[in-house]
């Protein structure tokens, strides 16, 4: 009786011995498959930003090709895109990456727009300038012209003229920097290791400018939305520029580089995308974007 009621647990333990082996070996399918589905769709969209770069570079190929306006600040972008590809061909494809490298190839793509637009604007005022030039120097040419008409037509190439006088800048360039002992500066993009921000941009040779001192301010909005640096607060008429730094550049019509730093409101900078403007007094020059990990 007693062996009988033995033998009968045995076979009951035995049951639930089977029971827990056949679901446990239906979870680890279960974990495997979802796993092998994770890999290859992680797989997936990195080809697909792969691919989206490339075309986005070689995009940029074919606007340096027929842009002579802009060539400087279409390389120095499509230099970012090579790196920003490279990159992403060297690292390992996580949930998290491949996001960071999403946001990063949609700030590309809002530059490159933001270079059309520059592009298509110069060639047009290019191309007025050229006509209305070419529509002055005939009419005095031909004398055929009213008086009342010619101070009209001098008038608006003196408008023209003064445009073109007006200082333009390029290679616009904005990086987190770890600055060395040594005064060396070495670029990065981990807010958490970077001691500044550093902001270098070239002021164009123009023949037309007017030589001397001239006022830029720099600003830097934080992820926070807040400016950085000196914070001060400058009028403009009815206008209120808050800067983080002042540059007081001595221009003589020729190519002159500058650069600036900024340090961070706190011990450390915050992780995020900062946005950077750069006025000659009220004037906005150029800006740009760039995101601390």
């Amino acid at each position: 009786m007693s062996a009988t009621r033995n033998n009968n647990a045995l076979k009951i333990l035995i049951g639930i011995l089977f029971l827990l082996l056949l679901g446990m070996g239906g979870y680890t399918y279960k974990f495997y498959h979802e796993l092998s589905a994770s890999k290859v769709a992680l797989s997936e969209e990195k080809e697909l930003l792969k691919e989206e770069l490339s075309d986005l570079l070689t995009n940029y190929n074919s606007e340096i090709e027929t842009n002579k306006l802009l060539t400087s600040e279409l390389k120095e972008a499509r230099s970012r895109i090579q790196n920003l590809l490279y990159r992403l061909e060297q690292s390992n494809s996580t949930q998290s990456t491949l996001q960071n490298y999403r946001r990063e190839l949609a700030i590309l793509r809002d530059e490159r727009d933001a270079l059309r637009k520059k592009a298509d604007s110069l060639l047009l005022e290019n191309a007025l300038l050229v006509t209305q030039k070419t529509n002055a120097e005939a009419a005095f040419d031909e004398s055929i012209v009213e008086r009342d008409s010619l101070k009209q037509q001098n008038e608006a190439l003196q408008e023209n003229l003064t445009k073109g006088a007006q200082l333009t800048v390029s290679k616009f360039r904005t990086s987190g920097v770890i600055l060395r002992r040594s005064g060396k500066t070495v670029p990065n993009d981990r807010a958490g290791r970077i001691d500044k921000i550093e902001i270098c941009y070239t002021i164009n040779e123009n023949e037309l400018a007017a030589p001397g001192i001239h006022d830029f301010y720099i600003q830097v909005i934080n992820p926070k939305n807040n400016v950085m640096g000196e914070h001060v607060s400058l009028a403009f008429g009815e206008n209120i520029l808050i800067y983080s730094a002042y540059q007081q550049i001595n221009y003589q019509n020729e190519e002159l580089q500058s650069c600036v730093w900024i340090n961070p409101m706190a011990e450390e900078f915050d992780p995020g995308i900062y946005r950077i403007n750069l006025f000659e007094n009220d004037r906005l020059l150029s800006n740009s974007v760039v995101e601390l990990e």
